[in-house]
């Protein structure tokens, strides 16, 4: 009884094992097919999603398509000129907004110079600007179009404010005559101190230092500026210190006679002696600055009537004749001696073909410009002043200076006649003039050469002594011409038969 009350309870339980598992795995298919049927669910919707996306994005990209094609030929949004909104815009809008409105807003941007404490307005007007309306027009309507899809539609929906620069042409020559008159109200050129003998001393002017307006250097500026169109844009001018040649202070030195040379041209005929002392007033009050050069053409100008010259005797080959400005070859030769007697350093100058009259040979110096000319330099370090005069009688010519700077020295010229070339003289007949008489076509002129020299003197004791120049003057034979024509002998009148009259000769007799 025992065993079978085991076996029932055993069997009982394997009953209820089995019914649990009977109804375990009847709820395990239906949640099995439940969740397939939710799977097929899901994927329905899915794919209808899919499909709507997909619409969708067609849509978004044919809208897309279309903003971008509406936008072709426009101005993206936010593109501005000048402050000119230019969104939207087709082509020939824009032209018509570079020819009005921007040109004119061009025209009326200014810009300043400030020199020191000086301003000056410049009007772009003034430099007649011109925009190429065409180019410029079609660059703003095409900026962006290149871009990626994505990239322009950015462009489009963003709005981002651009400034588009304006590129423009303007006259260089308008605005190089702008800084010229910006030069000529600020340019102030350095005056050079003057100096004038006055009795046994000078009298010295004040020099004036000036500024010049770098106009190149300002041209440039203005060049870099101009493009940007920037409002209130101020431009520095550079300005640069104009220092006289001649300073008072230089002048001042100026204490002494440093040499003196005379010559004579009493006897000279009037034309002659209006020359000398013309050309004597030209150079008087000269001032030579250290290291400069003196030029006697130079300082004489034209030697021309016009110029206030008068006809005197010329050397013309080898004869003197009439031409204008005779007498000026005394003046340079006197500066010449004045010149070597000071210790100027001589550059130029040569003798006369022929022997003068007022100085001994190797002593004078002709000049005949432009091909002939006295130079000298002055190597001292202070600057020398001319003073020449004429007074119908003599010529005196001065070199004037600091006096310290001879150091004690000074000098002593001189010439010797190495040879004297003596000319003939030719007599040649002439059938114009009667036996007897004689007429001097050429004088003779007699020839010499030469040696000058230059001694250096101090306390009185020659320390020096240069040879200066070694010079030839060329002799000219005369000619004579000797009369070969026959005087003419008048019959004498015959005896008169007494009683008898002349016969008439006609009316009148």
């Amino acid at each position: 009884m025992k065993e079978e009350g085991i076996t029932q309870q055993y069997m009982k339980k394997k009953l209820i094992a089995a019914i649990i598992l009977v109804l375990t795995l009847s709820g395990a298919g239906t949640m099995a097919y439940r969740s397939y049927a939710l799977e097929k669910e899901w994927e329905k919707q899915e794919a209808i999603h899919v499909s709507a996306v997909e619409t969708a994005r067609k849509m978004e990209e044919a809208q897309n398509k279309k903003v971008i094609a509406e936008w072709q030929d426009k101005v993206y949004p936010g593109v501005s000129v000048m402050g000119e909104d230019l969104s939207g815009m087709t082509l020939p809008e824009v032209k018509s907004l570079l020819e009005t409105k921007i040109l004119e807003a061009v025209k009326t941007n200014t810009l300043t110079v400030v020199v020191k404490d000086r301003e000056f307005k410049l009007t772009l007007g003034d430099l007649d600007p011109v925009l190429d309306v065409q180019s410029i027009a079609e660059e703003i309507v095409s900026e962006g179009k290149d871009l990626e899809e994505t990239e322009k539609l950015q462009r489009i929906y963003s709005k981002t404010m651009e400034e588009v620069k304006v590129p423009y042409t303007y006259s260089e020559e308008k605005l190089t005559e702008y800084v010229k008159t910006v030069a000529s109200e600020i340019n102030v050129n350095a005056k050079n101190a003057t100096i004038k003998k006055s009795g046994d001393g000078f009298a010295v002017t004040e020099h004036q230092t000036g500024m010049v307006l770098e106009e190149e250097k300002l041209i440039a500026s203005l060049k870099e500026v101009l493009p940007k169109l920037e409002p209130e844009v101020k431009v520095e001018a550079a300005l640069v210190i104009d220092e006289p040649k001649v300073t008072s202070d230089a002048l001042r030195k100026i204490d002494g006679r440093l040499s003196t040379y005379t010559t004579n041209y009493s006897t000279s005929a009037a034309g002659r002696k209006h020359n000398v002392g013309f050309a004597a007033s030209l150079i008087n009050g000269t001032v030579v600055m250290p290291g400069e050069t003196f030029s006697y053409n130079a300082e004489i100008g034209p030697i021309t009537i016009a110029a206030g010259f008068r006809n005197a005797g010329i050397f013309v080959g080898d004869k003197v004749e009439e031409g204008v400005g005779g007498g000026l070859c005394q003046v340079s030769s006197t500066l010449y001696q004045a010149a070597l007697h000071s210790n100027m350093g001589i550059e130029q100058r040569r003798n006369h073909s022929m022997a003068v009259a007022y100085l001994k040979p190797g002593m004078d110096a002709v000049v005949y410009g432009p091909y002939l000319d006295l130079k000298f330099t002055n190597n001292y370090p202070n600057p020398v002043y001319i003073q020449a005069y004429g007074d119908n009688n003599n010529l005196s010519v001065s070199i004037y200076g600091h006096q310290a700077d001879l150091g004690g020295y000074s000098y002593k010229v001189f010439s010797e006649t190495t040879s004297v070339l003596k000319p003939a003289m030719t007599k040649v007949d002439d059938n114009t003039l009667f036996v007897g008489e004689e007429v001097v076509e050429k004088k003779p002129v007699t020839g010499y050469t030469s040696k000058t020299y230059r001694q250096t003197i101090k306390d009185g004791k020659v320390v020096k002594t240069e040879l200066i120049s070694q010079d030839s003057y060329r002799k000219v034979d005369g000619v004579t011409r000797v009369g070969t024509k026959p005087k003419e002998t008048v019959p004498a009148p015959a005896p008169e038969t007494p009683g008898s009259e002349a016969p008439e000769t006609g009316a009148n007799g």
